[in-house]
């Protein structure tokens, strides 16, 4: 089964213009031998301006997974080119949580909002797992 990931990226819309070309042209270089992930986002928001995308529940081994290597190094292409984005991901473990943006200098570039995360109390389950409890 293996650990998975929930991940967002928020992107300009030429920022992600310029990663899906990066990414399509890393594919191209290794002669098709993976998939474009941008081809198969779970989350997608666009506007004039920005993009919002990701994947839920997702094997993202940033050291093997030829797929996942070619968005991280997008991204590091987009810092290179002066583009804004953030990134961040959720791993299973509640301790596993990881971002890295840019901010780019020119005007169309910024303010973008980082993605939103929210870790809460379940206490109706609680209370559910609790008052099962008490009927055995």
């Amino acid at each position: 089964m293996g650990y998975r990931s929930d991940v967002r990226i928020m992107t300009s819309k030429n920022g992600f213009k310029k990663l899906n070309e990066f990414v399509s042209e890393n594919i191209k270089k290794n002669k098709n031998e993976y998939s474009n992930l941008l081809e198969d986002i779970d989350v997608k928001k666009e506007t004039s301006r920005a993009c919002y995308f990701g994947w839920n529940y997702v094997k993202w081994y940033e050291d093997f997974n030829p797929e996942v290597i070619a968005i991280m190094s997008g991204l590091r292409h987009l810092e290179e080119e002066d583009y804004s984005f953030r990134y961040s991901r959720i791993g299973e473990s509640y301790d596993d949580y990881e971002e890295f943006y840019h901010d780019s200098d020119k005007d169309s570039e910024q303010d973008l909002d980082f993605p939103s995360m929210i870790r809460e109390f379940d206490d109706e389950y609680i209370i559910f797992n609790m008052d099962k409890d008490v009927e055995l």
